[in-house]
């Protein structure tokens, strides 16, 4: 199974509306099956849904630490800044507050670098997790 297929699936779902996308992977095969409300198309045979071989792949907001990975960045890269960021979570907004503190810092880049690999660690221990070998 290629972690790059079930990367790509995964973003595909994650980039769509909530509810409209939806991919599967089937654990034997590893063969992957998207679905779209919106364009009308189910690749999934009709019985996946309850074949235990099938399994739902998670949306990156099912995967997504929010608040800890914010942290965690402050933490590595403007440990100074922690304690603002921490204040920022007890307000609506926090995350595009954090985001616009990145930004003033230049730290803008090295988030989505952070991010990504945080988020590719994250989608690779689902993948642990639930048998998928890759």
């Amino acid at each position: 199974m290629s972690y790059d297929a079930i990367e790509d699936a995964f973003n595909y779902i994650s980039e769509g509306q909530p509810g409209d996308r939806r991919a599967m992977v089937h654990r034997v095969t590893g063969k992957i099956f998207l679905a779209s409300v919106t364009a009308g198309f189910d690749q999934a045979p009709p019985d996946a849904d309850s074949d235990p071989d099938y399994l739902l792949l998670p949306r990156r907001q099912d995967l997504d630490p929010g608040k800890g990975l914010i942290i965690e960045f402050f933490n590595t890269h403007a440990q100074s800044e922690v304690p603002q960021v921490q204040a920022l979570f007890t307000r609506s907004g926090a995350f595009r507050n954090a985001k616009d503190l990145m930004r003033r810092l230049h730290l803008l880049d090295h988030w989505h670098l952070f991010e990504e690999q945080r988020i590719e660690e994250l989608l690779r221990k689902w993948c642990l997790d639930n048998d998928l070998s890759l």
